[in-house]
């Protein structure tokens, strides 16, 4: 009859996703609508049957597993490619057949590893990269759907556009159930082709462009982790992907000298970067070495002046840390437990780097909400930078941002409390609803505030040596501390905006906003000449250092203007 004839466009049995987990399914082909929503692969084989059974939450003869059944299916066919993969091309030695690797397997035990000993990056015709750890490991791009062919030409993304890896749309829809279900997600493995990583240089100036940077851009946004970078370099089993080759280009960038009369936002490499991390995010790509780029991105569009870039990338590094859940441990993240204090140290110091910026490039674009929510005041800054470079633990309660100024802290700590203070600033001038007796309350707050955390930070610079930074220490704490204070009484200064029937406070702080722009004024101008004077004494150009805190005292001296 009519009506036994089977539906062609409907499958004869359920999928394998909706059978395991008991799921009502369409058997819509190709993919029925469960697994075209949470973004799953829909499999309508026919299970061998094999006596073995099939239950809830992944059971298996009735036993729960620890990792989920499609899963490890999954698993089965990435080792499966992986292992064709290197039968193919030959990559992996004899040398490295027993794991050794050139660089420690953790990162808490003190141990450092050098760049000739665990690094060797060599440049091929080819574009290729092979990394040696001192076992003969050879690692080249892998080729893919998510992989750029190589070109003679400048790299362009409608030039190399490909089909995006898959991304569980379930984890925006409904992160509780993502949770509850324990789905993780995979990052997609991105490679870029020669013509985009020429930019690198030798083996021998990737190594040198890297050390570079953590004499100089380190010192005062201490993001990356060097003993981290070079132990991922050396891991055998880390795919060297475009999120770690965005990162050497944006290290270089940051450093880069742009020359006499080139406008900064022409310069090629600027511009290709920029292109390069549109590509990665339309492949779905993430981790914290792509948030890493994007902040060393926007410091260079901060130092260089740059806008209306600088403020978009800051907001694109916010939104990317949201979802990767760097704001809060309650969050659902994309990224895996970190393993290691170092690891979860450095993505602290990442978030910390998004709110510092955040709160700088809203200091002349007033009215605008931050990107970033205001930090709580048990929330912990960073610890000892030293010891967090170096991956050794430390005796040392966590620091809240809340705590004593009197507390010994590192100078990225200070630099956050300072951020902290300066968006502040910012929120409390924003508020076109506060009351008059409160608003000159908090007024005063807020400049007797800033006024210790300035006197504690240049008692702390005085006690320092410079060579021990390379640089006048705290210069970027004290920068933004005053770019804070300035703002704040560049707002009650002037006679013509007095409130007419204001409490007796609003006198009060007029007469602390005079006096404190003439007293801030000549301490910003003279951090400026030791910033000068330090730049004049060194072999370092200027356009390859402190960025972020030329922009800063930029902004101090429209201030004083």
């Amino acid at each position: 009859m009519p009506g036994n004839i089977p539906d062609a466009s409907l499958a004869a049995l359920a999928c394998a996703p909706c059978r395991r987990q008991k799921r009502r399914c369409d058997k819509a082909l190709p993919s029925c609508s469960l697994c075209t929503r949470i973004g799953r692969d829909c499999d309508y084989s026919v299970p061998a049957n094999n006596g073995e059974r099939e239950g809830d939450n992944g059971k298996v003869n009735g036993v729960e597993g620890l990792v989920r059944v499609e899963d490890l299916e999954a698993l089965r066919e990435q080792v499966k490619a992986l292992e064709s993969l290197v039968k193919a091309r030959g990559g992996i030695t004899d040398g490295c057949a027993n794991g050794v690797v050139g660089a420690t397997s953790g990162s808490t035990n003190g141990a450092t590893v050098t760049g000739d000993e665990a690094m060797d990056l060599s440049d091929h015709s080819d574009g290729a990269y092979t990394i040696n750890g001192g076992n003969g490991l050879t690692l080249t791009p892998l080729t893919g759907s998510s992989t750029l062919q190589s070109s003679a030409h400048s790299w362009s993304p409608s030039a190399h556009a490909s089909v995006a890896s898959p991304f569980p749309s379930l984890f925006f829809l409904d992160s509780q159930m993502f949770t509850y279900e324990r789905f993780t997600i995979a990052p997609p493995h991105i490679t870029l082709p020669q013509s985009a990583l020429q930019a690198l240089g030798s083996s021998a100036q990737l190594r040198e462009m890297i050390e570079h940077y953590f004499r100089t851009i380190h010192l005062h946004l201490p993001i990356v982790s060097h003993i981290r970078l070079y132990q991922h370099i050396a891991n055998p089993l880390h795919e060297p992907g475009a999120d770690m080759a965005l990162l050497f280009l944006a290290m270089k960038l940051i450093v880069l000298n742009v020359g006499e009369g080139v406008a900064a936002r022409d310069e090629r490499l600027y511009g290709e970067l920029k292109g390069l991390h549109a590509f990665v995010e339309s492949q779905n790509g993430f981790s914290i070495q792509l948030l890493q780029s994007a902040l060393l991105i926007a410091l260079y569009e901060i130092g260089h002046g740059i806008y209306p870039a600088a403020y978009m990338t800051v907001g694109y590094c916010a939104r990317l840390g949201h979802a990767m859940g760097l704001h809060t441990r309650d969050a659902p993240e994309m990224l895996a437990r970190p393993a290691t204090w170092t690891e979860q140290e450095e993505r602290r110091r990442v978030w910390w780097g998004i709110v510092a910026l955040d709160r700088f490039v809203n200091i002349g674009h007033s009215g605008k909400p931050f990107a970033t929510a205001e930090p709580d005041v048990n929330t912990h800054v960073p610890g000892n930078d030293a010891g967090w470079d170096k991956g050794q633990m430390f005796v040392a309660a966590p620091l809240a941002l809340s705590a004593s100024l009197t507390t010994v802290a590192s100078p990225f700590a200070r630099t956050c409390q300072a951020s902290h203070l300066l968006g502040k600033v910012l929120r409390h001038l924003g508020d076109k609803g506060m009351s008059l007796d409160y608003r000159f309350d908090e007024a005063l707050q807020l400049s007797r505030t800033l006024s210790a955390l300035e006197d504690a930070l240049r008692n702390e610079a005085s006690n320092e040596e410079l060579s021990q930074y390379e640089q006048p220490p705290l210069c970027t704490a004290l920068s933004m501390t005053y770019s804070a204070m300035l703002t704040l009484f560049d707002a009650y200064s002037c006679t013509e905006r007095a409130v007419p029937g204001a409490p007796e406070t609003q006198l009060q702080m007029q007469q602390e906003s005079i006096e404190g722009m003439f007293r801030v004024s000549d301490l910003a101008m003279q951090l400026a000449r030791k910033l000068r004077d330090h730049l004049n004494s060194t072999d370092v150009a200027a356009g390859e250092y402190l960025n972020f805190v030329e922009a800063t005292e930029f902004q101090n001296a429209g201030a004083i203007r």
